[in-house]
């Protein structure tokens, strides 16, 4: 109901706050303020997450990337090839013989080559066979044990370590394939003879060991000699340049002189991101035109609150209030409304990151840091604002109210 101010509690009414009667004020019309505090909510929540979701997603694209200038692997979709040789994120395109991977490596133009070998998981966590490249590539730091030097000798992150519940010295069984869930078991066990420091990158999730391992336990079942001897191969290849003008000349070379196929991570994740950027970018404009609803409604909300408190307000006005205190009075509901707002926005983010976060993880292993952020702050501010911007006019308006005008009107 109307707050009503009688002259009996004159004392008391002076004493109060502003941000006090504008809660009573706000409660006193529920239905308008809980529609306005829902879309500023939403609107909020929506820039929140999405701001998320951009920013975690260009983290560990550009993090993962670690200086890789091109990669080379079976011909097949050149973005497959970078998803999997960088990302871990989609399966390879196929083998490629080691013999061209090595003599592409005598190239002038390449600086470093790191060859992976994929195939199997232990655990839903892909086990990547490679030498002793990719202990700089990825600044691996062995905190426990050793690097892995001998066949069938693996090496995991402090990450693994713990989400596995694995330890120095324990033994792994991989299964084929690169998804959990494959009964295949190859009966040929890794020994754990490390674990790293974590890195921040996809490495945290891979289980290396070297490209004789993989060698072995796919020929585990071939006994002959004509089999131990044939070609060897590996999945790909991650190729650091000399120089920029590498570019121009070495992937062409690779794709039209030779069976395998070489892909730019640069320009493929470009493409991503133009991708991306346009469902963020239709998000983002969802969540500006429900900003700009709870502005319009938190300006009606507001100006229907004047238009039924004329005997509050001149009541007030006779009591002392000056046109400054009600231009506070009604600036306070609204920025009161747009807090409430803002505070159950972020909530709403949060929510949103943390069943976000909960996907990546299941879906490809990738982990998204969520949590309180000076983006929280931003939000705020935002909410705020967005509060100030659309009292205004209606402070304004109780401001320049005649207080003769605003009597005659009460009585």
């Amino acid at each position: 109901m109307t707050l009503y101010i009688t002259f009996r509690n004159k004392k008391k009414i002076m004493s109060m706050k502003n941000l006090k009667l504008a809660l009573f004020n706000i409660l006193d019309s529920p239905t308008r303020s809980f529609i306005s505090i829902l879309l500023m909510a939403f609107g909020i929540g929506m820039i929140g997450l999405m701001r998320f979701f951009a920013s975690n997603v260009e983290a560990q694209f550009q993090g993962n990337l670690r200086g890789v200038d091109m990669i080379v692997g079976a011909k097949g979709s050149p973005l497959q090839l970078v998803l999997c040789g960088i990302y871990h994120i989609d399966a390879p395109t196929g083998n490629i013989p080691l013999d061209e991977v090595q003599e592409l490596r005598k190239n002038q133009w390449v600086k470093e080559l790191i060859p992976l070998s994929l195939g199997d998981n232990y655990q839903g966590y892909r086990i990547v066979g490679t030498d002793s490249t990719i202990y700089a590539h990825y600044d691996l730091k062995i905190l426990e044990g050793k690097p892995f030097k001998k066949p069938m000798q693996a090496i995991i992150s402090e990450r693994l370590a713990r989400e596995l519940n694995l330890s120095l010295g324990q033994k792994i069984e991989g299964t084929h394939g690169l998804a959990a869930g494959n009964d295949d078991a190859h009966h040929h066990p890794y020994k754990i003879v490390g674990i790293f420091k974590n890195t921040g990158t996809v490495a945290d999730q891979l289980i290396f060991t070297s490209l004789e391992s993989v060698w072995e336990v796919h020929h585990e079942h071939s006994h002959d000699h004509a089999q131990e001897d044939e070609p060897k191969e590996i999945t790909l290849a991650l190729v650091k340049f000399t120089g920029p003008m590498a570019n121009f000349s070495l992937p062409r070379l690779i794709n039209q002189n030779s069976n395998m196929q070489a892909a730019l991570p640069a320009i493929e994740i470009n493409r991503v991101f133009n991708l991306m950027g346009i469902g963020v970018e239709i998000v983002n404009w969802i969540a500006i035109v429900l900003i700009a609803l709870s502005i319009v409604s938190l300006v009606f909300s507001l100006f229907q609150s004047l238009s039924s408190r004329i005997q509050e307000l001149s009541l007030l006005r006779v009591l002392g209030y000056r046109p400054l205190g009600i231009f506070g009075l009604i600036l306070s509901e609204g920025l009161i409304i747009s807090l409430m707002g803002g505070i159950v926005g972020i909530a709403l983010a949060k929510v949103g990151q943390k069943l976000l976060s909960d996907y990546a993880v299941n879906a490809f292993r990738y982990r998204f840091e969520y949590g309180l952020s000076a983006d929280d702050v931003f939000l705020m501010l935002l909410a705020l604002i967005t509060g100030l911007v659309a009292s205004l006019l209606p402070a304004i308006r109780a401001y320049t109210q005649s207080v003769v005008l605003t009597i005659q009107k009460a009585f």
